[in-house]
């Protein structure tokens, strides 16, 4: 099967069902797009929504793995600009479908101080660890990462996906972990369990307990991945957490360079790490807007703003031109 134009790969069930090269030495490079049902890395998988996976071999590749975690009942297709602007810098891009449906913020009205802590380990590496939800190892987000890279491996061997895991070992070392809402919160607690080469957070975590009145237990304890390698952004009028409350997540965290937060919207964001808009969404915007506005594609603004977010993203995910 000869390559022609850009190549977007589909693999249902077990079978490839398009775009399986594997026999054939990619000779040009171009950009590859793939959509990847879970169950075709594993027939105990439990979903039906594909996993998104990119490389643009036309790029300087950094030999780093971007990965995204979207919010609360998203599918990685509803993050198409961000997975490109990630792209784009060189990135391998993975935007992993996951067990999503449960929003942890139920966590906010319970006294139980580890809450939040065991719903993102039982998402994260399974197992009954929170009454919330019910996600077994093979369903957890690191084994679907190792999986869905095995898999995409197999399927073409020429594109790298294999430097990011050793065996049955991911190297999170070459991991940037990304996230939305909910999935910003799984990747910021994975960045407190490992290594990683960097954090870029939307609108996340939001790990606030009304109940203790102060984030989650977990934003104090210690990080493998160093506060230096932490960004964020939220909106100025997020709908689900108050900045008040993402900027005590946020200094818990450790990831504050100064006394308070920094307007993303102006040109001195360059050395900041903690990032507040105050943009308005596009008119077809679906509610959380606001919440959503930093990264979910229905809710991002238009013209100007939106180019200037995307070079906020940039900033974010480490674009050295900045």
């Amino acid at each position: 099967m000869k390559k022609v134009g850009i190549p977007i790969c589909f693999f249902f069930l077990i079978q490839v069902t398009s775009c399986d090269q594997r026999s054939e030495p990619f000779k040009a490079a171009t950009y590859y797009s793939y959509l990847v049902s879970p169950v075709s890395t594993d027939p105990d998988m439990q979903s039906t929504i594909p996993h998104s996976a990119f490389v643009d071999t036309r790029t300087s590749l950094q030999g780093k793995l971007f990965v995204f975690l979207g919010g609360t009942s998203t599918s990685p297709q509803n993050y198409s600009l961000i997975n490109k602007t990630a792209t784009q810098l060189g990135y391998h891009v993975i935007n992993l479908s996951y067990p999503n449906t449960i929003d942890g913020q139920i966590c906010k009205d319970r006294a139980d101080p580890k809450c939040y802590a065991n719903y993102h380990e039982e998402v994260i590496f399974g197992g009954a660890q929170s009454d919330l939800v019910d996600v077994n190892p093979t369903n957890s987000i690191t084994n679907r990462i190792l999986k869905l890279l095995l898999r995409l491996h197999k399927v073409n061997g020429n594109n790298g996906w294999n430097q990011f895991y050793d065996g049955s070992e991911l190297l999170y070392s070459k991991f940037v972990l990304a996230g939305h809402s909910q999935g910003g919160g799984h990747a910021a607690y994975m960045a407190q369990k490992f290594a990683v080469d960097r954090v870029v957070l939307f609108s996340s975590p939001n790990d606030y307990s009304e109940v203790a009145r102060q984030p989650a237990t977990w934003c104090r304890s210690m990080f493998a991945t160093s506060s230096e390698r932490f960004f964020g952004l939220t909106h100025k009028r997020d709908e689900v957490s108050s900045i008040s409350k993402q900027y005590a997540v946020w200094k818990d965290i450790n990831m504050l360079k100064v006394t308070d937060t920094v307007s993303a919207d102006g040109s001195n964001y360059s050395r900041s790490s903690a990032l507040v808009t105050n943009f308005n969404p596009n008119s077809n915007a679906k509610a959380p807007v606001l919440h959503n506005m930093t990264t979910l594609d229905n809710s991002l603004p238009s013209g100007n703003d939106l180019a200037h977010l995307k070079e906020v993203w940039a900033y974010m995910m480490g674009n050295s031109a900045r």
